[in-house]
C-alpha cells in the first residue's frame, strides 16, 4: 500500500511538473495580452489564496506569532522568486526562462553553507560549474554573448530568490515543526499582499474581456494552489532526491510547451545549454561520481 501511495504521489507530481512547465508559455501569453508582471502575480496569488483558504480554513485558527513571522519572511522570498521569473518572461523566451529558473536547485547547497555552515561537497561545485556554463551558452550567438538580455538577468535573480525560499522554508519548518499546509498558506498570503502593492505601484490594469482571465486562472488554480498541495503531499511520502529530479523536468516541459503553444523556435544553443543545466541538477542530486572517479580523493 505504501508503495502504491508513493507511486501515486510521484505520478501526481509529474502532472504538476508538466503544468509548471506549461506555465512559462502561458505566462508569455498573459504578457502579450497586456498584463504587467505584478498583475499576473495578483491573479496567481489571489486565486491560490482563495482556494487554499477554502480547503484549509479550519487550520487558520492555529496561526500564531511564530508561524506568522517566519511564514511572512519566506513568503517575501517566494514573492520575489515568482516576480522576477514573471518579469524575466516579459523580456526573454519561455524556454530560457524555464532553464535559468532551474539553477535554484544548484544554488541551495551554497546558501545552506552561507547561512547554516552546512558543508558543500565537490559535487555541488561541479554542478554549479556545469549548470552556469549552460546558462551562459543559452545566451551565446555568433557575435558572442550578445544574446543575453535583461530578462535572463531577472530570471537569474529569480533562481537565487527561489533558492533562498527553499532554504528558509526548510530551516524554519524543521526548527519549529510548522504545519506544512498552514505555513504554505501564510507564504501565499504574504505573496498576495506584495503582489497587490506592486500592481498598484507599477502596473496599469489592461482593458480585458472575461475570457482573457484564463491565463491568470490557470496560473492561480493549477500552477500555484494545486501545485503546492501536490508538492507538499509528495514531500511527505517520497524521497526529496526523487522529488527534485521530477521537478527538474519542469524546464523540459517549458520548452515543449513553448514550441507547441506559442511556436517558439529552438536554437542549438538553447538545446545544449538546457542539457548542461539539467546535467548540473542531476549531479547535485545524485552525485554520480561518488563511488568511481572521486573515491580516492
Amino acid at each position: 500500500m505504501a508503495n502504491k501511495k508513493v507511486v501515486f504521489a510521484e505520478l501526481l507530481l509529474v502532472v504538476v511538473t508538466i503544468i509548471w512547465g506549461l506555465g512559462f508559455p502561458i505566462t508569455k501569453i498573459a504578457v502579450n495580452m497586456g498584463y504587467g508582471a505584478s498583475t499576473i502575480m495578483v491573479g496567481r496569488f489571489v486565486t491560490a489564496s482563495l482556494l487554499l483558504t477554502a480547503i484549509y480554513y479550519k487550520k487558520l485558527k492555529l496561526i500564531n506569532k511564530t508561524i506568522l513571522k517566519y511564514g511572512i519572511i519566506t513568503g517575501v522570498f517566494l514573492f520575489f522568486g515568482f516576480y522576477f521569473q514573471t518579469l524575466g518572461n516579459v523580456y526573454t523566451t519561455p524556454s530560457k526562462n524555464g532553464f535559468i529558473t532551474q539553477l535554484n536547485i544548484v544554488f541551495v547547497p551554497f546558501l545552506y553553507y552561507l547561512f547554516f555552515k552546512k558543508k558543500v561537497d565537490r559535487y555541488n561545485v561541479i554542478s554549479v560549474l556545469v549548470a552556469v556554463s549552460g546558462m551562459f551558452l543559452l545566451s551565446f550567438d555568433k557575435t558572442g554573448f550578445s544574446g543575453i538580455n535583461i530578462g535572463d538577468f531577472f530570471t537569474f535573480i529569480c533562481a537565487i530568490m527561489v533558492a533562498l525560499h527553499v532554504v528558509a522554508a526548510s530551516f524554519y519548518q524543521k526548527k519549529y515543526d510548522f504545519d506544512p499546509a498552514l505555513f504554505v498558506i501564510i507564504n501565499i498570503y504574504a505573496s498576495m499582499v506584495l503582489s497587490v502593492i506592486f500592481m498598484l505601484i507599477f502596473d496599469t490594469f489592461p482593458k480585458i474581456v472575461l475570457f482573457d482571465l484564463w491565463p491568470l486562472l490557470f496560473l492561480g488554480v493549477l500552477n500555484t494552489a494545486f501545485g503546492f498541495l501536490v508538492q507538499s503531499y509528495a514531500l511527505k511520502i517520497s524521497l526529496p532526491t526523487r522529488i527534485s529530479l521530477i521537478v527538474a523536468l519542469e524546464s523540459v516541459f517549458a520548452v515543449i510547451g513553448s514550441v507547441l503553444i506559442i511556436g517558439e523556435i529552438l536554437t542549438i544553443q538553447i538545446v545544449i545549454g538546457g542539457f548542461l543545466i539539467i546535467s548540473g541538477l542531476i549531479i547535485t542530486e545524485l552525485k554520480p561520481f561518488k563511488k568511481t572517479e572521486f573515491k580516492k580523493i
